[in-house]
């Protein structure tokens, strides 16, 4: 947003001193979440719409719905998902209502009825990338054959895999997390994007597992899972480190477009094809809504049973006299 292009729209009954204007609102506004995601998400999208990191009142007070659809016929024409567009205009609405519950702006620039409307999306028409149960053990074999780096990247992966974690909450995992609970295993999950403390059933072969990658690495306490570069040596892996982790072992594996988040679709996929209910697949993956699960059913049975099946048009073969 450029500020020399805008017309300054303040209010006058609010009193803001000299150094007030000099105080990042942006910065601000992220107290308010407690997830380290979520306040890097927002801080990115805030900034990329006011063209800087730090943003002042007076620079706040200058935006208008004008400048918002501006912004978004900008992103449209770059080709973004009409999904990223949405999650931007979500970050920027929730900033000025927060600035408008704090009085500090007469009115949200904001507001559904003043911008331009974003092709709605429907996530159960949107294809969800899965792995088979084949796919997902060549996933891990190649993971095994990856050197020092082997037992970790296998660990991890069936870890996220079996547990259908996302790539913040496996980032979070520490040792002390992975606990027995009756005659079960269980990990918790501190860091989830419902934002309360959760958690979920480890099969014991995976316990295992993590019980191998702990005494191999000699983890007792702390990150469950270690950078291993020359640069980061000894530091948590973090969330983006385990995307690309997954994404260079999918690559060797001959799989493309796998991210980290394609083992909690498959996983969940894959409950599902082996009998278990909505519900159990809904209360281990943490979906909030029964809705996010059906998209999985969805998708299975829209392609199982698809009218493609029943067209059957073949090109006739040439006749051997036209051929010579």
């Amino acid at each position: 947003m450029n500020s020399e292009d805008i017309i300054v729209s303040r209010s006058d009954d609010i009193q803001i001193t000299s150094r007030d204007r000099e105080v990042d609102l942006i910065q601000a506004f992220l107290q308010r979440f407690d997830r380290t995601h979520t306040r890097r998400a927002y801080k990115t999208d805030l900034s990329h719409f006011f063209g800087t990191s730090t943003v002042p009142i007076d620079l706040v007070r200058q935006a208008t719905f004008v400048h918002i659809n501006e912004y978004i016929v900008q992103l449209e024409d770059r080709g973004l998902k009409p999904s990223t567009i949405k999650r931007k205009v979500a970050a920027i609405r929730g900033f000025f209502d927060w600035l408008e519950a704090l009085k500090l702006i007469s009115d949200n620039p904001a507001k559904r009825q003043l911008l331009r409307r974003v092709r709605r999306v429907s996530r159960q028409d949107s294809p969800i990338v899965i792995l088979t149960a084949h796919q997902a053990s060549v996933l891990l074999d190649v993971a095994s054959d990856m050197g020092e780096a082997s037992v970790r990247n296998v660990t991890l992966i069936e870890t996220m895999l079996h547990c259908l974690l996302r790539r913040s909450e496996a980032a979070a995992m520490n040792f002390e997390d992975v606990k027995p609970l009756g005659r079960h295993w269980i990990l918790e999950l501190p860091d989830t994007k419902g934002g309360s403390d959760q958690y979920v059933k480890i099969p014991s072969h995976v316990v295992d597992r993590i019980n191998d990658h702990s005494e191999h690495y000699g983890i007792t306490t702390g990150p469950l899972w270690l950078s291993l570069s020359n640069n980061s040596r000894g530091r948590r892996l973090s969330a983006h480190a385990i995307y690309s982790i997954v994404k260079k072992v999918s690559e060797i594996a001959g799989l493309s477009n796998i991210g980290a988040h394609t083992l909690r679709h498959t996983g969940c996929t894959l409950a599902i094809e082996a009998g278990a209910s909505l519900q159990q697949v809904q209360t281990h993956a943490r979906h909030k809504n029964i809705e996010t699960t059906m998209v999985y059913i969805h998708q299975r049975d829209r392609l199982r049973d698809s009218a493609a099946d029943f067209i059957h048009v073949k090109m006739d073969e040439p006749s051997k006299e036209k051929s010579e």
